[in-house]
């Protein structure tokens, strides 16, 4: 045999292509809500999850403080004003008016011409000074209840009884004598009447003026507090309202990306949430200020003044009584204090810059009634100064149309309803105050409750995640 029929093994072509490697394991790939971007872990989730929480309480805590304390803050200014302030400027005009009512009691008697004839009216004068006295009781039993008042009040009581007891020995000797001249009092009866109007004059008027002043200041110190305040809260509430905000919606977005989700429902209603109670909230307080602020000029600032100008008006008229009783030994003095109190009373019933368009005619209203006191008060002197006494008692003390008691009454009745009005629109605008924080702070605290819960449980699926 030879070489070349040896049998040799098949070998592979050289043009054939090697074979492939076998096959490996499939790879495993995780679902994706499991893909996380590098950093996404657990301490970063949890420290965006508190800071989100104590956005929430924060807002939380502005929110119910500030409803607590403004609330607070505007029924403290409407008692204020509704209680103390009005029962004070009531006090002031009660005070004058029973001085111009006890001299009036001493001006009527019999006619000169004929004894059997009285002229001059004293039962209107001895019931109204009744009235007072018991409206000046009543009164100053209201304000001893302030404890930070009490000495004033004290001292308004000591002086009070002094002037009972001179204004009272001075009826008693007029009444010793029961057919006195008319407008010609027992010598002694003027005496002790004048000692009275310097008792009431000097120590109970000024110290009732002062009570009224302090309360009024202390209704303004009390409107700038809860307009300051509430103005504040509303600042507040806002900027820690936008903060939270825009740290969850930041915190959505941040979500989206780390976890491929294109939303967290429960973090989207805690954000919309708290949108709505920082919104609500900045306008409720921006509200309550607006409200506190309409209280104090459309309200609380006219009726200070008509309040003032009503116990002018009083003291004007007891000064105009006096004038007509205690005679020419004082009449100089009586006479310049009328002219000062109605020059005061003439700017206090001013309407500009304190009267609004719709409240023009009252005050017109007023100022028409005034002119009657007025030519009441001119005819009167008129009267005295041609020596007839009788005719210018009945037009003291009468209580007819152009007569001195009746026109003031008609005068000052007027003017107090004025000044009611106008009392009335400072206790709606303080309501409003108030109303406007209504449901708060329960509403927005049960709503941030909610949203805080919310947040808890939108993250909790991604702390599962971890295990």
């Amino acid at each position: 045999m030879t070489t070349s029929q040896v049998t040799r093994p098949a070998t592979q072509s050289s043009q054939e292509p090697p074979a492939a490697p076998a096959p490996r394991p499939e790879e495993y790939r995780p679902p994706r809500r499991w893909i996380r971007r590098s950093g996404g872990g657990p301490r970063r989730l949890g420290t965006r999850m508190v800071a989100a929480l104590v956005l929430i309480a924060v807002l939380c805590a502005l929110t119910v403080a500030g409803a607590i304390g403004v609330r607070r803050d505007t029924v403290q200014l409407r008692d204020t004003v509704a209680q103390r302030a009005a029962a004070a400027a009531q006090l002031r005009f009660a005070l004058a008016d029973l001085d111009a009512q006890r001299a009036d009691t001493l001006a009527p008697g019999v006619s000169a011409a004929d004894p059997l004839v009285l002229v001059g009216n004293q039962l209107n004068a001895l019931l109204t000074a009744q009235q007072r006295r018991a409206q000046v009781s009543d009164l100053l039993r209201q304000l001893a209840g302030d404890t930070s008042q009490q000495a004033r009040v004290s001292a308004l009581l000591d002086g009070l009884g002094r002037y009972d007891d001179l204004s009272g020995r001075a009826a008693y000797v007029a009444e010793q004598n029961p057919n006195q001249i008319v407008g010609q009092p027992p010598r002694v009866a003027v005496s002790m009447n004048v000692q009275a109007g310097e008792v009431m004059h000097d120590e109970l008027l000024p110290a009732a003026d002062r009570l009224a002043s302090a309360y009024q200041q202390q209704a303004a110190d009390r409107q700038s507090t809860a307009h300051d305040g509430a103005v504040r809260w509303a600042l507040a509430i806002g900027l820690i309202g936008l903060l939270a905000l825009l740290f969850l919606v930041w915190w959505q977005w941040q979500l989206a990306r780390d976890y491929r989700r294109l939303l967290t429902p429960g973090l989207l209603v805690a954000t919309a949430a708290t949108l709505a109670i920082g919104l609500a909230g900045a306008l409720a307080f921006g509200g309550t200020a607006g409200s506190v602020s309409s209280a104090g000029n459309d309200g609380l600032r006219p009726w200070t003044r008509l309040a003032e100008a009503r116990a002018v008006a009083a003291q004007a008229a007891a000064s105009e009584s006096r004038w007509f009783v205690h005679g020419a030994d004082y009449s100089a003095a009586d006479t310049a204090a009328f002219n000062g109190l109605i020059e005061q009373l003439q700017s206090l019933l001013s309407p500009d810059g304190y009267a609004t368009a719709a409240e023009r005619p009252g005050y017109a209203d007023v100022l028409t009634r005034f002119g009657h006191f007025r030519a009441d008060d001119k005819r009167l002197r008129e009267l005295q100064a041609q020596g007839r006494t009788a005719e210018a008692a009945e037009v003291l003390t009468s209580v007819t149309r152009g007569d001195v008691a009746f026109d003031f009454w008609d005068f000052a009745t007027t003017l107090d309803a004025l000044a009611g009005r106008q009392l009335d629109d400072f206790t709606a605008h303080a309501a409003d105050a108030r109303d406007s924080l209504d449901q708060w702070p329960a509403l927005p605290a049960g709503a941030l409750g909610v949203s805080a819960v919310l947040v808890l449980l939108a993250v909790r699926p991604r702390f599962a995640e971890y295990r």
